[in-house]
């Protein structure tokens, strides 16, 4: 750097700083499961009990079929779009953590196109 700024200005606003890097310190990750008997979609509504910021999503399910898929709604804010599953459990870690305030609903659609029974399970990792 040689325009003479100090490091700590140069990180200010940069890559160090939220939504990129956290400012709470408490893991907490919870889990939900749900069931999907046949064909169409199953929803799943967890509204949060304190202010957290959201680190990443996992999701597993029992029968892995390749036109099944999940929908991610953070409150209003749609963030994970027609996520086709995988023949493994997945783990997506967003790349701008979501700062949520208690009383936010995190709002999860997985789509059963391929219409097999099957148990969905989903893992959000916050800090609180």
């Amino acid at each position: 750097m040689s325009n003479g700024a100090n490091f700590a200005s140069y990180l200010v606003g940069g890559r160090l700083d939220p939504p990129f890097m956290p400012t709470k310190t408490n893991p907490y990750i919870e889990g939900i499961m749900m069931e999907s008997k046949s064909a169409g979609k199953a929803e799943h509504k967890l509204t949060l009990e304190e202010d957290c910021e959201l680190l990443s999503i996992a999701v597993g399910v029992s029968n892995y079929e390749a036109r099944d898929y999940w929908n991610l709604y953070v409150g209003e804010q749609l963030v994970c779009k027609n996520i086709y599953t995988k023949d493994l459990p997945e783990g997506m870690y967003l790349t701008a953590i979501i700062p949520c305030k208690k009383g936010t609903q995190l709002h999860f659609e997985f789509f059963n196109e391929g219409g097999k029974p099957k148990v969905a399970w989903v893992n959000y990792q916050t800090l609180k």
